[in-house]
């Protein structure tokens, strides 16, 4: 029986009714320090913490007793100390045997699972990081990220970008406690993110209260970026009215937005705390319109007028002077019509594309009402 046992990769043991050691094998003295004559004749709660040790003579008598089963025949994760002390974690098996004179022995298998807890641990600190770091930037840019941490700089020939600001947020925020305003930052700003995600878009980043939206990068969705974020809009102002009639502490909120449509370049910039930014006349033009619109209005530039086509109705504002572009006729996007009211999530996909998305075509004629 002992050459059996020797052969075995597993640390082996016998012990009797007393769980006094009966017999071991050579893979026992390799992993745990003790030699075969310091076994024999050792309570098997030599190899085990103290905080354990003594749960093990009251099973054995339990069991004795009762013949109830909570081990034998069964395999669990326990921790086993060597002689030096250290501990290690291993799975752990138990058998019984009758003997010949009715008494009965035990034999028990110890497992070091050590490198696979530690396999697991890696794994999951892995997996935290990527859900961190997918948290951080578009799913797709940070999968790239990781093939090539160099740098990621793309060019966009048609994106649509969005800011959102709250109308007199300096002052409404002056009283308050710090506390009061990150609490309704979070709450107004997670309703913003449900939309992004429903809609297939990117949230860039917030500046205090302004919170920026664009189209690109964005799974493979055909030519309706513009669209999406029309959309993402009109519900944004649902959402705001929405947190309003709750009945928030500090009062209700008002929002402008301001969406524009053009090239713009992105990209990942530094080492630390990764930015997925974009820059470009159209990201400028977004936040003129933003700045220069008004209170529970969205204001649009002509081409998100052309690029969303007849699937919304927008008012002409009139021309107006922004900085850098001279006079520029504006719109409010009033509503969304039937034909676009589909829900975006039903068409969404894994992020799979690492290249820039094609450019939406801009039509020659523009709609006005």
């Amino acid at each position: 029986m002992l050459k059996i046992m020797d052969s075995s990769f597993h640390a082996l043991f016998v012990i009797n009714e007393s769980g006094i050691i009966q017999m071991v094998n050579e893979r026992s003295t390799k992993v745990l320090g003790w030699t075969k004559e310091e076994f024999i004749g050792q309570n098997i709660k030599i190899i085990m913490p103290h905080e354990h040790a003594h749960q093990h003579d009251d099973y054995l008598k339990r069991y004795l007793a009762t013949g109830f089963k909570r081990m034998i025949g069964k395999e669990r994760e326990v921790p086993v100390k060597r002689k030096d002390g250290t501990t290690f974690p291993c799975i752990l098996g138990l058998s019984e045997i009758d003997t010949k004179d009715g008494t009965k022995l035990f034999v028990g298998f110890l497992e070091d699972i050590t490198v696979q807890k530690t396999l697991l641990v890696a794994e999951a600190e892995r997996e935290a990081s990527d859900n961190l770091l997918h948290n951080i930037l578009p799913e797709h840019i940070a999968k790239r990220l990781k093939q090539d941490p160099s740098h990621i700089a793309d060019h966009y020939e048609n994106t649509t970008i969005l800011f959102a600001d709250i109308v007199g947020f300096t002052d409404k925020t002056s009283s308050m406690a710090p506390r009061d305003v990150v609490t309704m930052l979070n709450n107004l700003f997670s309703r913003f993110d449900y939309l992004v995600g429903h809609y297939d878009l990117n949230k860039v980043k917030t500046i205090g209260d302004c919170y920026m939206v664009t189209s690109i990068p964005s799974s493979e969705i055909d030519n309706d970026g513009c669209s999406r974020v029309c959309m993402f809009a009109l519900d944004l102002m649902k959402s705001v009215k929405a947190y309003n009639m709750s009945g928030p502490q500090h009062g209700h909120l008002d929002m402008r937005v301001g969406i524009a449509c053009g090239q713009v370049v992105a990209g990942v910039v530094g080492t630390k705390r990764f930015l997925f930014d974009m820059w470009g006349d159209a990201v400028n033009v977004a936040a003129r319109m933003e700045q220069h619109g008004l209170p529970g209005k969205i204001q649009v530039t002509k081409e998100v007028v052309d690029n969303a086509e007849s699937s919304f109705s927008f008012e002409l504002r009139g021309s107006l002077n922004i900085k850098g572009k001279g006079m520029l006729d504006c719109y409010f996007l009033k509503s969304a019509n039937e034909k676009s009211r589909c829900p975006a999530n039903s068409r969404r996909s894994e992020y799979h594309s690492a290249s820039p998305r094609k450019p939406l075509p801009a039509r020659s004629d523009s709609t006005e009402t």
